[in-house]
């Protein structure tokens, strides 16, 4: 007589006896985590199934009698750090292919970068990458027939149940084109002067993703902003931005969510060196606004990095002169003692 245990195959009463524990991927997520070109993000899929795993919590049970008391995490920190290079090595990617899979992430709303000061073997190092989840948006991408009963117009590529007009979960800075906007020409009157300097990918001139990278790393002096900033993942962030953006072939660029001819942010974007790069960097280590949208806020801060960085350092020195003024408790010109 055959035992209710043993189901008549070998091989599935073999690995009912194995504990196989580890990532989880709803078959829903290859249908609501796709690419532009409507297949799924496979490499998106695996790393948030990855972030999931880590999220979910460990039950802490009774050693006699098996009675489930409570539940603990797996991460020390409130939410889980993970930097660019340690998704790479663990799934055996590049890790701009690792980077894009989290901005991808980040667009759809269900995973948000937070950047913070950790301090490891002794010593405090800013912006290490914590990725925190979203679970209501997590909730829709996995559960999307749930949520198409209710809103039934959700479709594309963003979650279900989000709308493209909400601004959750959908990035701000997609480039795509405008059908009122003329070519070259901008609403608010800006004009485009060639630059000749550097050849950039045009719509019109197509270059090797390797040769834009090792332009756009001479512009910047990205080994010089790797030394001075060893673990600042934001630096890669912002080199993949400078070549996207570069090597665009769209007409039109979102900037501070308003469409600008794709020339006239290249022009803009070519004026970028190293003392841009530290600048934006310093402006978001001194704001204390969390930011929803950190690729937008970086191409916006990019953007106008170039034509505000010389007003913001005057007005530090001469804030700095007043505070000196004050202290010193005498008058611009006076010795000591007049």
């Amino acid at each position: 007589m055959k035992s209710p245990f043993e189901t008549g195959s070998p091989i599935v009463d073999r690995m009912s006896r194995l504990q196989i524990s580890g990532n989880v991927i709803p078959i829903s997520w290859y249908q609501t985590i796709r690419k532009p070109t409507g297949k799924p993000n496979l490499t998106a899929i695996v790393i948030l199934a990855d972030i999931v795993y880590w999220y979910r919590a460990v039950e802490v049970r009774d050693e006699l009698t098996g009675q489930l008391i409570g539940l603990k995490k797996k991460f020390h920190s409130d939410i889980l750090q993970r930097s660019y290079q340690q998704l790479a090595e663990q799934f055996g990617i590049t890790k701009r292919d690792a980077t894009n899979a989290i901005v991808e992430l980040e667009k759809l709303g269900v995973v948000h970068r937070v950047f913070r000061m950790k301090e490891i073997n002794g010593q405090m190092y800013s912006n290490v990458l914590f990725l925190d989840l979203d679970v209501d948006i997590l909730e829709k991408l996995t559960y999307p027939e749930q949520v198409e009963e209710e809103l039934p117009e959700a479709k594309g590529r963003c979650p279900p149940g989000v709308s493209p007009k909400s601004g959750r979960g959908v990035t701000e800075i997609e480039e795509r084109v405008s059908p009122k906007s003329g070519r070259g020409v901008t609403e608010i009157g800006e004009t485009y002067t060639k630059n000749t300097t550097k050849e950039y990918g045009t719509k019109n001139s197509y270059l090797s993703d390797q040769k834009t990278d090792a332009l756009v790393k001479e512009q910047i002096s990205y080994s010089a902003l790797k030394h001075d900033y060893p673990f600042d993942e934001r630096i890669d962030e912002i080199f993949r931005i400078m070549v996207e953006v570069l090597d665009s072939s769209t007409e039109v660029i979102r900037v501070n969510r308003e469409d600008k001819p794709a020339q006239v942010v290249k022009a803009q974007f070519q004026k970028i060196g190293k003392q841009h790069i530290e600048f934006v960097l310093h402006c978001m280590s001194e704001s204390s606004t969390k930011a929803r949208n950190i690729r937008a806020l970086l191409i916006t801060a990019l953007y106008n990095s170039v034509n505000t960085i010389s007003s913001y350092y005057g007005n530090l020195v001469q804030y700095h002169m007043a505070n000196g003024v004050q202290e010193s408790g005498r008058e611009p010109g006076k010795k000591v003692g007049e």
